[in-house]
């Protein structure tokens, strides 16, 4: 598939300087290119860094898919003025990534950020893991469409897609709305640990279900006043991506931008340029 794109968009090998590839699981800095077997259990003997790197002779760097749409965030959208940020992945999951001090902060075990196992409601649902109540039992996208369908009645097989719930909720649909509005509730429950913790200047809502802007940020902050510390609130700003479904893709390369920037001898030198 890297090839096919390389073909498609006519770009030589030689003029690729490496490769970024954003995951949608925690990451390991011992063992980047190693899934969970339990999230992604298709990938239990597969190592995507040491593949690729074989295939293409190039430096290949794996992040987390919410890391790098705070870095893409932090370098190209919000946070471009230096202020710290945090990132919020609505999409196969529910993730974050933070910036501070205009670095992504990963945690000890590369698992800094993993809001989607936040415990919002101990009476809830178990998650993969065994653990109850999980953010993404409630509002993680399976869950969201089961409760879209069963407030709708649908009786169809097809599935409901998130495209479709985002295009109901900007109709005015109402069952589509009240799914909104459970996910700004839970969501706002997640946030308000986020600014007491860490008081970001800004939280960047991403994926394809933020794209319904206030209907989905006027709950979201109404559950943050019930919640959040009112001097982190005050000092924080919550807005969609611009970037859109281009932002973790952005953040992939802009991964092999920094990783260059920040040791050329990782590279080879037809790529970075000789000295003049």
């Amino acid at each position: 598939m890297v090839q096919e794109v390389l073909d498609a968009e006519r770009v030589p090998r030689r003029s690729v300087a490496g490769m970024g590839v954003a995951v949608p699981s925690p990451v390991h800095p011992s063992a980047p290119g190693k899934r969970s077997p339990l999230l992604v259990p298709a990938w239990r003997d597969y190592d995507v860094q040491e593949s690729l790197r074989s295939a293409f002779g190039l430096p290949v760097f794996v992040d987390n898919d919410a890391n790098l749409g705070a870095l893409s965030e932090c370098y190209w959208g919000a946070g471009i003025n230096g202020e710290d940020l945090a990132y919020i992945k609505l999409a196969t999951g529910i993730g974050s990534g933070h910036i501070i001090h205009g670095d992504v902060y990963r945690g000890a075990g590369g698992t800094a950020g993993d809001i989607s196992h936040m415990a919002v409601d101990a009476s809830g649902p178990q998650c993969v893991y065994g653990l109850r109540g999980c953010l993404v039992t409630l509002i993680g996208p399976a869950a969201l469409l089961e409760r879209a369908r069963e407030l709708m009645g649908r009786q169809d097989k097809r599935a409901l897609t998130v495209r479709e719930l985002v295009e109901d909720a900007r109709a005015g649909e109402p069952a589509a709305r009240q799914v909104i509005d459970g996910l700004g509730h839970y969501l706002g429950i997640a946030v308000a640990g986020l600014l007491n913790l860490l008081n970001p200047a800004i939280v960047v809502l991403g994926g394809e279900i933020s794209s319904v802007g206030d209907l989905l940020l006027d709950p979201l902050r109404a559950s943050l006043r019930k919640r959040a510390l009112s001097t982190s609130m005050a000092e924080t700003r919550i807005v969609t991506s611009a970037l859109g479904d281009r932002a973790i893709a952005v953040g992939a390369a802009t991964l092999v931008r920094q990783a260059a920037l920040r040791d050329r001898t990782l590279f080879p030198l037809q790529h970075i340029g000789k000295p003049a």
